[in-house]
C-alpha cells in the first residue's frame, strides 16, 4: 500500500513524501526513516515540528 506523509520542519519548510511505503522512527527516537519505492529519506527528529501521514494507513479492516 502506498500512502502520503508530510514532514513539517521546524522553520516551516514542507516534505511532503506522495508514494511512501512505511515510516518509523527509530528505536532511540533520534531519526524518521520514510521509505518510498524510488529513495529513503532519514531525517533527525531534532529538525522535525510535525508529521502527518494518510489515515487509511491506520484504518483497520473489518472482520469477515
Amino acid at each position: 500500500m502506498q500512502y502520503w506523509v508530510k514532514v513539517v520542519f521546524l522553520d516551516n519548510q514542507e516534505l511532503l513524501v506522495k508514494d511512501a511505503i512505511r515510516h518509523t522512527i527509530s528505536d532511540d527516537m533520534e531519526v524518521l526513516e520514510v521509505d518510498s519505492a524510488k529513495e529513503v529519506v532519514i531525517i533527525p527528529m531534532k529538525q522535525i515540528k510535525y508529521v502527518a501521514c494518510d489515515a487509511t494507513v491506520f484504518a483497520s479492516k473489518k472482520p469477515g
